[in-house]
């Protein structure tokens, strides 16, 4: 049996860190340990994680170090460990019971597979797709997850190579982050850690692989949509990417479909904030300017 860590952040979401941890004993495979990275919660979650589950290897950062490094402290921290694989595991994820035993399933059939991904639903609508892996293309948001806010009626109900998996329930093999590396900490706030990852690993020659029986449900957060914040946020980690992995034909796309889409988001989506968050993240990017303080989920 191949040994597992499961790594899980957190920052102020106690009872959602305690709810993940306990859907760990319903698992079918066992794991070998867990991790949970604390961004310094000032909310009781160490205190509790303490008292409720004593084996749990704790680490308490001493501030908030955002999402990709915080992360990052725990994928140390289980490399430190004879372990094959690290499961990553959101603190608002519920997993099906038999999610890790499909993923190492998947890991192991192939020498060249690198990270592995699940099919994710909406809590709130179980049937509802958040994810089934995505697609970079460049468009306005670079890249897209693919089946968002459809139903699964069984129109991704194949394993199968995709260009990029979310972070939120995602198994990498060891030797892939002993090659490639860990999340680019230099993207705060919101998306692109794991697509940067996703690139990074298909670039070293591994695949990417989307398994549609390992389900798991997001608790969806208080709805911030096209917040000022995220939107300077996001478009900002994009402009990072672009300047990492976009060739001129890519970042023409892109600029196209930025500021076709601005007029959109002010008349069809009502957000003018949105729109103003997106513009000064494009230009912050493209200065390399970034006084923003991370903020994460997890």
């Amino acid at each position: 049996m191949k040994k597992v860590s499961v790594v899980i952040l957190n920052w102020n979401r106690k009872d959602s860190l305690i709810d993940c941890l306990q859907q760990l004993d319903s698992f079918s495979y066992s794991v070998f340990n867990v991790i949970v990275v604390d961004n310094a919660s000032t909310d009781g979650s160490v205190e509790a994680v303490r008292q409720a589950f004593p084996d749990v290897i704790l680490v308490e950062n001493d501030k908030n170090y955002g999402a990709p490094e915080g992360k990052n402290v725990g994928l140390r921290k289980a490399l430190e460990f004879d372990i094959d694989y690290v499961f990553m595991l959101d603190n608002d994820i519920v997993a099906d019971p038999d999610c890790l035993r499909e993923l190492v399933r998947t890991g192991e059939s192939d020498p060249a597979v690198g990270l592995v991904g699940t099919i994710m639903y909406d809590h709130s609508q179980p049937d509802v797709i958040l994810s089934a892996g995505g697609i970079i293309d460049f468009t306005q948001n670079v890249s897209r997850g693919r089946g968002v806010d459809q139903k699964d009626t069984g129109q991704y109900n194949q394993i199968e190579e995709v260009d990029l998996l979310l972070g939120g329930a995602l198994l990498a093999k060891r030797e892939v982050l002993e090659n490639v590396g860990l999340f680019d900490s230099g993207y705060k706030g919101y998306w692109f850690e794991d697509t940067d990852l996703s690139v990074r690993v298909r670039r070293a020659g591994y695949k990417i692989i989307f398994n549609p029986f390992a389900k798991v449900w997001h608790k969806p957060h208080v709805s911030e949509n096209l917040s000022y914040r995220k939107k300077y946020l996001a478009t900002r980690n994009a402009i990072r990417f672009m300047k990492k992995y976009a060739s001129p034909l890519n970042w023409a796309k892109y600029v196209l479909f930025v500021f076709a889409g601005i007029p959109f988001m002010i008349v069809r989506d009502r957000s003018i904030m949105g729109a103003v968050g997106k513009l000064q993240g494009f230009f912050a990017g493209l200065m390399q300017k970034d006084n923003t303080e991370p903020e994460i989920s997890s």
